[in-house]
């Protein structure tokens, strides 16, 4: 087999670009000219050209790959532990990814659509919860930060659509001059958390949880909601304990 290099990029599905490119990293070089003095690809060259793609396909740099092609003592079965474990950790984080964008549209579907900053606030939120079930598992049992933090699809779908309407109604509290200890805020916020089994009694002795989990959004949310939803949860705490 003897190909010119646009013969060659038609033969194996790529561009004349790429090909002149690895040549100018030394990565894949054509040895052999032909009568018109035009570089030609040989077997070698196709060999070598599908070793590249391979390398690639495990997510490798092309600097790697020609370091990796030009050293035959390196144990390739250890690369492919290792870039297994590359590849297997960037699958789950995609997984992760999909599955926060499935959640969203799906709240969208429901609600209509949704602001930038509350959609960016929400997926935050969603790519959050695992930073939240570690400051939970601080304070609560397993099947309390379950019950709060759910896995399940139906469960977590329930919880965006909690999430959405706090956010909601605190927003459309502060608009209407609502103070934090008015009978319709914490008629309103009693009525959400409750949708949340969770002992209040256990939430209201958890200050120091409260004031993380408060972190975890202060720097997402607007500074008059994040104070107005302090001050309304404390509010509620408290008058549970009376």
């Amino acid at each position: 087999m003897e190909l010119t290099i646009g013969k060659f990029s038609s033969a194996v599905n790529t561009t004349i670009r790429t090909l002149r490119h690895y040549e100018q990293l030394e990565l894949l070089v054509p040895g052999k000219r032909n009568e018109f003095n035009q570089k030609i690809y040989t077997r070698d060259e196709l060999k070598r050209f599908y070793n590249i793609q391979l390398l690639k396909s495990l997510n490798l740099p092309l600097d790697e790959i020609k370091q990796r092609l030009e050293e035959p003592e390196y144990s390739f079965s250890d690369m492919l532990e290792v870039q297994e474990a590359m590849l297997l950790d960037k699958r789950d984080r995609i997984n992760e990814s999909l599955d926060m964008i499935t959640r969203i549209k799906n709240l969208i579907h429901e609600a209509g659509d949704l602001t930038t900053e509350d959609l960016m606030l929400l997926m935050n939120s969603i790519r959050l919860e695992e930073d939240q079930r570690v400051i939970l598992n601080q304070y609560f049992s397993a099947n309390t930060v379950d019950t709060i933090m759910p896995k399940s699809k139906a469960q977590q779908s329930e919880l965006d659509r909690l999430n959405r309407r706090l956010l909601s109604f605190f927003r459309a509290a502060i608009q209407n001059e609502l103070t934090p200890e008015s009978h319709e805020v914490q008629r309103e916020l009693k009525e959400l958390l409750e949708r949340v089994p969770v002992v209040i009694d256990e939430l209201s002795n958890s200050n120091q949880y409260l004031e993380q989990k408060l972190d975890i959004y202060k720097s997402l949310l607007p500074v008059d909601v994040v104070e107005f939803a302090g001050q309304a949860i404390q509010v509620f705490y408290k008058k549970g304990n009376e």
